[in-house]
Order: structure tokens, then sequence, then C-alpha cells
């Protein structure tokens, strides 16, 4: 058993003791230890060296890295720059050849000045350089995000990794004269796609076009998770033979027909994306969906045939998006596979006129959630898109037995009329276990 020999605080004047006992961290097993340092910024991982002698080469063998410029400097700097170049390049130069590399992330920050110094090329110059020694370890997610003021390029050999599954590049660029703003930028990204294993990509602050996103597509033959948070894509006529997970926030879409261009598509995930035409009829393999907007989003339309019958977890958190589930629930439809739903920014009135609906057309509904600050208030911008002006409809509620919902979650920000729609939705149940309300002021 490893011993740990320490000091023991004595009275002043007197010599300190040394404590000989067990080192349980050092006597965790080496595939542990690696655990925990994996979770760990590089610059922690190399200081573990000095614990103890079975500490000393450990770092070597970590199959996670990340290098954080922020934990050199939290103010960009000529001196700091390089220090991070060194210790970086040093670092992954120092690595065990026969450690294979789960994750490579890297984050830098450049300023303004720096490009004038000669520091923003070589960075640039730097990472290029990196990702190559990480791919040498056969690195499976590699994680890159690069901010910069006005300009910013990758690497051009980034895209051709054959033993890479994860993609998670982020290109934030800040406008000089809005620095508190960020925007999606066009990049010149690397001309050659060949990512044969990815499976998951993740995109943040970029304009992709249509020609781009094509080839790119082509280049990761088995892509099932695409990720975009603030970003532009152009995709009228990308198909996405394998892509199973969809999410999108704060990005601009041209066109999005789920059903051509995605077909296999499980979930769906949209954040305040603006969209000029949605098409959504026919998903047949969608079981979750969360369609969730704010006041940036500007126009988004669905087909007059939409279809959300197979969709097991809807999400709808927007007033202008509620008519979409009224439209879904005049048809004739049984929404047989509808588990849980989230409804969100609708007022009293309109919980009300949907509740009758839904426990119509949903008979295996185990988990409702009602989700807004504005729910308890009539005359809000739901009752507005629907025509309802905000004028009663509690009358709409009809008695249903809905024999599968268990558990009604209301969040709001007044008790004001919750108690009468908590008590109409337990008469018409059967076998409701749990009522959750909140109320908050936040």
């Amino acid at each position: 058993m490893t011993t740990c020999t320490q000091p023991v605080r004595q009275n002043a004047g007197e010599a300190a003791i040394p404590y000989v006992g067990p080192d349980r961290l050092s006597d965790l097993p080496d595939a542990l230890r690696l655990k925990i340092l994996s979770s760990l910024d590089a610059r922690e991982v190399v200081q573990t060296c000095i614990l103890s002698k079975r500490w000393q080469n450990l770092w070597a063998s970590v199959p996670c890295l990340h290098f954080d410029y922020a934990a050199f400097s939290t103010q960009p700097s000529k001196e700091s720059h390089k220090r991070f170049m060194k210790f970086v390049t040093s670092f992954l130069l120092s690595i065990d050849k026969a450690t294979k590399l789960d994750v490579f992330d890297l984050s830098c920050y450049l300023g303004d000045d720096d490009f004038y110094s000669g520091i923003g090329i070589d960075i640039f110059y730097f990472s290029s350089k990196w990702i190559r020694l990480a791919v040498e370890h056969k690195i499976k997610k590699l994680q890159l995000e690069l901010s910069s003021y006005d300009y910013l390029r990758v690497p051009d050999s980034l895209f051709v990794y054959d033993s890479l599954e994860e993609l998670d590049l982020s290109l934030e660029v800040v406008d000089n004269h809005k620095l508190s703003e960020v925007r999606p930028k066009k990049v010149n990204l690397p001309k050659k796609v060949n990512l044969p294993k990815l499976k998951s990509l993740d995109l943040s602050f970029i304009t992709i076009d249509e020609d781009y996103m094509e080839k790119f597509v082509n280049g990761c033959p088995v892509l099932e998770s695409l990720s975009a948070y603030y970003c532009s894509i152009a995709t009228r006529d990308v198909f996405f033979g394998n892509l199973k997970r969809l999410s999108l926030t704060c990005c601009f879409l041209y066109y999005l027909d789920i059903p051509r261009m995605v077909p296999g598509l499980e979930y769906l995930y949209l954040s305040d994306v603006t969209i000029d035409c949605i098409s959504s009829n026919k998903m047949h393999k969608l079981t979750e969906a969360s369609i969730i907007s704010h006041d940036i989003v500007e126009e988004l339309k669905f087909d007059d045939d939409c279809s959300l019958a197979n969709v097991e977890v809807p999400e709808f958190m927007s007033s202008s998006l509620m008519d979409v589930l009224e439209k879904a629930l005049q048809k004739p439809l049984i929404f047989d596979k509808l588990r849980r739903l989230t409804l969100g920014d609708c007022c009293m009135n309109c919980a009300f006129g949907l509740l009758s609906s839904l426990l119509e057309h949903t008979p295996k509904l185990e988990t409702l959630t009602l989700f807004h600050g504005n729910l308890v208030r009539g005359g809000g911008e739901c009752c507005k898109v629907n025509g309802d002006h905000g004028q009663n409809s509690r009358e709409k509620i009809e008695w249903f037995c809905c024999k599968c919902l268990k558990k009604v979650e209301i969040f709001c920000t007044t008790s004001d009329g919750v108690p009468e729609l908590v008590e109409r939705v337990k008469l018409s149940t059967l076998g409701l276990n749990e009522v959750l309300v909140v109320v908050s002021n936040r």
C-alpha cells in the first residue's frame, strides 16, 4: 500500500512530526485515475505529477485532453499566447505513443491586437500542427473553439481524419464595432471533406452555403446527429440519408423539407429558428420534437398536412406555434404514441381550450407540462393568434376518461386560475398520481 507523508501541525516552537498514512488516491487503479484526470484541464493534469511516484508519468497517458487558453490568462496578451502555444506543443509531443485519444478539446481566444503582432497567424498555424499530432493518436472526438475579431481560419486538413467520430466546431467572430455582438460569418472551410466515421457534428457561429453543405454531407456517410447554434445554413437540395437527430438553435435556414431531406429523423429540436418554409408531412420515424421560439423568430410555417401522430414527446414553447398543435388536433388522428407533452407561452384561456382536444386525442398521455410566465393571464399573444382575443374559453373543456395521465406540471408566475385547471384535469383522469404547481416571480 502506498503511504503518504505530511507534517502534522504542532504548538508554536515545536518541530513538525511527519504523518505517515495510506495514500488512498494513489492506490486507485490506473484506469480510474486516468478517468479522473480526463475531467481536468491539461495544466491541472500535469500538476498531478508531484503527488507521488505513481502520478509522475500518468499524465502522458490521459485519453481526454482539454486545452483552454483562459487557464493561462484572463486578459489576452502576447506573452500569454506564447506560453499557451509552448505548453500545448510540449504536452502533445510528450504523450505516450501507445496512448489513444478519445477527446481533444482546444479552446483559444484571439484579440484584435494579436493579428498585428503575428500571434493570430501563429495560433492558426500551431492549431493545425496540434490537431495533426492528436490525430496520430487515433482521436475520436475533436472539439475546436476559436474566438476572434473579424478574422478566422481553420486548418486545411480539419475534415480528413479517418478515426474521427464526433466533431464540435465553434468559430466565433466578434464585430469590432459592436464588441458585445457575435455573428455567424462565412469562414473559409477546408475544401476536402472525408470523415468516414463521423457520427456527430456540432457547429456554432458558422455560415455554410448549399454547395459546401452538400459536399460535407457526402463526405460524412454515417452522420447521425447534427446540431447547430447561431448558424446560417442553406439546405434546399441536401439529402441527409442517415441523420436521426437534428437540433437547431438561433439559426437561419432557407428551407427545411424534413420528409425529403431527412427521411429517417427521430428527434427534432428547433429553438429560435428562422425558416422560410418547413415541410413536416409524414415524419413516420419522428418520436420526439421540441419547438421553442421567442421574439427573434420572424416566420415559421408548417404545411397544412402536418402530422405529429408518431411523436412521443413533443414540446411547444411559442404562442405563434400553438396553432400548429391545434390544427393537428382538428384532424381525425389519434396520437396513440404520445407519452409526454410540454406546452409553453400560453395563457390560461388557451390552456383550457387545448386540454379538451388533448385529452380526447392522446389516450396514452402520461405527463403534461404547462410552462410559462403568461400561463394564467388571458388576452396574451396566443389568444390573438388563435382569434380568441382573451375571451374566457373554460367552457370548452369536456370530460374524457384519460386512463394513463399520471403527472401534471404547471409552472407560472401567479396561482390565479390554477386550482380550477387542476380540478378539471383531476376529474378527467382516473390514475393521476402527481400534480406539481411551481409559482415563481422569476
